[in-house]
């Protein structure tokens, strides 16, 4: 967390051998597991928590690292569209993220507010059921090829992809 948080907003440069293109990519699949393992590992000890002092803060503060990771996923992700321009599968990705992201900060919440394991599970996915609602509202193809179209200052538009994205992608196209 520390080298992401001196390269994000320090500027400090990447590792030797390391792109700006293999940066977010790192950080995709140690955030799945340490976000999968933190909400189980924190399911499971919910029982034992105050069974000693420093179980609670120690469970925040990891709780609270790996939230952290998941921004910095997020402003890698950032960056790299910034660079290499939005895609269906880099939306997604950034959708992904914000609801692990979400998740650490309910668990966290039920933790301090003594709340149920049902009480989490139940608000958890209600949180995935209106993210699933709302993205069904969203026309992607429109909103990729908008971001795209404006970032041509950049780097020139990826039209075979533009193109790939179909008639929805229309409004956007004409809007940028």
């Amino acid at each position: 967390s520390a080298m992401d948080l001196s390269i994000l907003f320090v500027g400090a440069e990447l590792p030797k051998g390391m792109t700006l293109a293999s940066y977010p990519h790192r950080g995709a699949y140690p955030l799945l597991a340490t976000a999968m393992l933190a909400g189980a590992f924190a399911l499971a000890a919910r029982p034992h928590l105050n069974s000693h002092s420093s179980l609670k803060p120690l469970m925040m503060l990891w709780l609270g690292q790996n939230a952290l990771l998941g921004l910095t996923s997020l402003l890698r992700l950032d960056l790299y569209v910034e660079s290499f321009g939005l895609t269906y599968l880099r939306t997604y990705a950034m959708i992904w993220i914000g609801l692990v992201v979400a998740g650490l900060l309910l668990t966290a919440w039920q933790i301090l507010k003594a709340r149920s394991n049902p009480w989490l599970l139940q608000r958890c996915a209600a949180l995935g059921l209106g993210t699933l609602y709302l993205c069904s509202f969203v026309n992607f193809a429109s909103l990729i090829a908008h971001q795209n179209l404006s970032m041509t200052s950049k780097h020139a538009p990826d039209w075979p992809y533009l193109c790939s994205l179909g008639p929805l992608a229309a409004s956007g196209i004409k809007e940028a």
